[in-house]
């Protein structure tokens, strides 16, 4: 019989049943709690402890994933993937048990339990879910059944289905069932199991191509309650200069003279070795250069004073990846190539890394072999040379590997670290570099770097390592940003290198600390690769219609450099710095070097260089019957043929995505007004349409690319000026542009050759249309189809650190 205390409200009626009917013939499982599944009656009993005061049973580290996946980039419901730590408690209260999140967000680091009290009940928790109380014992222990809880969407995969545009899910609770043998309570966590079913009338064309019925998507979700870590584990300040991921929340007990947010690095403790453990499902030879990859951290740690404290294995065949007390590389299939992304399980309270977890993209080392098979051919292939693609994809997953897992120790993106001297950090986005011999042979020995670089040892001294006796924390810490700051070691991270960043030095996939001479090489190596591009670029026995698919990567190899030396024009040189700290302040980058960086770019729409040479083009046939498009085709407006035109405008929209960057347009107005002599957007205007203006004229093999050039450009022009979040400033120029490009009548009967005549009289037609098109109309010609894409990277990469390689959060 229950005890008659207010916390937990239970039945006093002696009728009442107790635990041993309610569970009577089952067999009970012993961990954290006590585990009675019941698959026949389709219950999972658990028993609940009997409350406190508050009616608190307990505190614990709670998180879900899915075992299975769905199989697409775009979705990002991938295998194994997990979801953030939480923390909740379990309440009894009103005869029912409540499994309640604590805002977190919110808090009061204090010994005073009134303070912390007073922000507890200012910020709203979140019940996640309550059941019933049944089966009382005269100690007050209770039982409830889980399944229920086991079978909710704690995932949110009616809402990532939703967001993905992929159609309206509902779970379906008469195909939803509990894994009664996976669910079991272990002495650290309490694991629940369940097969979900999803369903939809109307499902989206990702889950058609992945879902063996698109109507009926079923997935195992896994959701875990882990016992909280011990108190011996000592939160580790965050700094913004050192390259760590980090935790933050609102402290109201901090001193008026201190900051409320407060900010915690994320890390693992050094108490024990740091294991990570290699799904065994990766094939080899891949396993092992995954293996050897991320061993490189060794490295790390032992500069970090742990000679010891890290090391590489295989996965136990009989491991359950998500026990937390594994770290695990786990091998992702999907239908297309896309992100890697390194995260793991974190204690919200104090950054602890409680599980790290990376996910390896199984597709990307083939693209990587790919993308060598078309700059080199295939010859090579499986030979074991430098030149081998197969070698060289290894070379780049032994990258990858190291990468993600120094997501999953605590390490976040550098992306200036490509600009130091010898590759210094593994946790920026390597391109293959790729360089040419004096007689103008390609190079790839030095396509990737081997091991950890400077920096990446640095930074994992700043997380990891330990003062020497005699010297305190402080002063350890603050002597190694010290050391940064003196050697130049730049730290930039994602914000300052995606969606229009300006830094100069960070960038995604670029190479060395020269974006021009960075761009110019790599469009040197594009041609020389494109003159040499032929039959041999794909093995023998495949169909040759496949080699659209090699000849992308090819013709785009130029597409990050262009981003990089972008950076440069209405670019900004800054660093993270602290107040005190010695670093210098801002500066707008030089005139000459922007008007360097324009040059380059606006090489990359000569038309020449943007035809392709005859032998390739008889190449491209149609694809056979059983070979499905795919995206890593050009798009074409030709119907089957393959579309040189499309595909010109296509790379040259790359350069005009930089150029006409409203924020970069704002940029350069504010920066010209400051100061005459840096470059104004009116002048890349200008020297945009001065680099295709004479090249549009006549007949000739490339004058219809030029035109082709040409509209795209006057395109982009007309959406920026009709973009609402482009500045006042940015608009009006544009449109006075525009009108200045307007051929007269006697301009039009001027021209000789009808082809240049009928372009410039539909420019002239368009912008007209857009010029006087009504108040809150739009009337903007259909875009340029887009190229292959880069990095596969989608936008659902579901880690805490966001999209990589999500980082994919680029994998990248």
């Amino acid at each position: 019989m229950a005890p008659a205390d207010s916390s937990s409200t239970t039945p006093a009626d002696s009728d009442a049943p107790s635990i041993a009917d309610t569970v009577e013939g089952l067999e009970p499982q012993q961990g954290l709690f006590t585990l009675w599944p019941d698959p026949r009656q389709g219950h999972l009993w658990l028993e609940v402890p009997p409350a406190d005061d508050d009616g608190l049973v307990g505190r614990f580290l709670y998180y879900q994933g899915i075992l299975t996946g769905l199989g697409s980039n775009p979705v990002g419901l991938d295998r194994g993937q997990l979801g953030e730590g939480r923390i909740v408690r379990l309440r009894r209260l009103g005869g029912r048990l409540l499994i309640e999140e604590e805002n977190l967000r919110f808090r009061a680091e204090s010994d005073d339990p009134r303070e912390r009290r007073a922000v507890r009940e200012s910020f709203a928790p979140s019940v996640l879910w309550a059941g019933t109380l049944e089966g009382f014992d005269e100690d007050g222990s209770a039982v409830v059944d889980l399944a229920p809880f086991a079978l909710r969407d704690a995932h949110r995969v009616v809402a990532r289905l939703r967001d993905s545009e992929e159609g309206a899910f509902s779970l379906d609770a008469e195909r939803s069932v509990v894994d009664f043998e996976a669910s079991r309570s272990l002495p650290n966590n309490l694991v629940l199991e369940g097969l979900l079913t999803f369903t939809s009338n109307e499902p989206g064309p990702e889950v058609q191509a992945t879902a063996a019925d698109p109507t009926a998507i079923s997935l195992v979700q896994v959701q875990n309650l882990v016992r909280l870590p011990d108190d011996d584990y000592v939160p580790r300040d965050y700094d913004p200069r050192m390259g760590s991921f980090e935790i933050s929340f609102q402290d109201y007990a901090a001193p008026l003279d201190q900051p409320i947010v407060k900010r915690y690095l994320v890390r693992h403790r050094t108490d024990e070795p740091i294991v990570f453990h290699v799904d065994p499902g990766i094939p080899d030879p891949v396993r092992s250069a995954v293996l050897e990859g991320a061993s490189w951290w060794a490295d790390a740690f032992t500069a970090a004073g742990f000679p010891d404290g890290f090391r590489v294995e295989l996965l136990p065949d009989d491991v359950h990846p998500h026990d937390v007390r594994y770290n695990v590389i786990q091998w992702v299939h999907r239908a297309t190539r896309g992100w890697s992304y390194g995260g793991g399980l974190i204690d919200p309270r104090s950054g602890e890394m409680i599980k790290g977890h990376v996910w390896l993209g199984s597709l990307r080392v083939r693209q990587d072999r790919l993308l060598f098979e078309g700059l080199a051919g295939v010859a090579k292939t499986g030979s074991g040379a430098a030149d081998d693609p197969v070698e060289l994809a290894l070379a780049r997953i032994r990258q990858l590997a190291a990468h993600e897992v120094g997501h999953a120790l605590g390490m976040a993106h550098n992306f200036a670290a490509s600009t130091y001297a010898d590759r210094a950090s593994v946790m920026d986005y390597p391109p293959p570099r790729v360089l040419l011999t004096a007689d103008g042979e390609l190079d790839f020995s030095q396509a990737y770097g081997v091991g950890i670089g400077a920096w990446d040892k640095l930074a994992a001294t700043y997380a990891y390592g330990e003062p020497p006796i005699g010297e305190s924390e402080e002063e350890f810490l603050g002597g190694l940003v010290r050391r940064a700051i003196a050697e130049g070691m730049l730290f930039l991270s994602d914000e300052d290198a995606r969606g229009g960043a300006f830094h100069p030095s960070a960038s995604l996939w670029d190479d060395g600390a020269d974006p021009v001479a960075a761009l110019r090489r790599a469009w040197r190596v594009r041609r020389v690769a494109l003159d040499r591009f032929g039959a041999d670029r794909i093995a023998a026995g495949r169909p040759l219609a496949l080699l659209e698919e090699v000849l992308a990567p090819v013709y785009l190899h130029h597409r990050y450099q262009v981003g990089a030396a972008a950076k440069l024009i209405g670019g900004v040189d800054y660093r993270y710095t602290l107040a005190g700290d010695g670093q210098p302040m801002a500066t707008v980058v030089p005139a000459d070097r922007q008007r360097e960086a324009l040059g380059a770019l606006l090489d990359t729409l000569d038309p020449a260089e943007l035809d392709f040479p005859e032998e390739v083009l008889a190449l491209l046939a149609p694809r056979p019957a059983g070979f499905a498009p795919t995206r890593e085709q050009f798009g074409s407006r030709a119907g089957a043929a393959f579309d040189s035109l499309e595909a010109a405008a296509a790379a040259a929209n790359l350069t005009f995505d930089e150029l006409f960057d409203p924020a970069r347009a704002a940029r350069l107005i504010d920066q010209n007004r400051r100061d005459a002599s840096l470059p104004g957007f009116e002048e890349v205007m200008w020297l945009t349409d001065l680099a295709l203006a004479d090249r549009v004229a006549g007949h000739g093999r490339t004058a219809e690319i030029a035109r082709r050039v040409q509209w795209e450009m006057v395109r982009r022009l007309i959406a920026l000026a009709d973009r609402p979040g482009a500045s006042v400033a940015v608009r009006s120029r544009v449109e006075g542009w525009l009108r200045r490009l307007q051929p007269t009548a006697e301009e039009l009967a001027a021209l000789p050759h009808s082809g240049e005549r009928a372009h410039r009289a539909y420019l002239r037609t368009e912008i007209e249309r857009f010029l006087a098109r009504p108040e809150g109309s739009e009337r903007i010609a259909p875009p340029a189809l887009a190229p292959p894409p880069g990095s596969p990277i989608g936008g659902a990469a579901g880690t805490a650190f966001g999209v990589h390689e999500f980082c994919g959060s680029g994998s990248l």
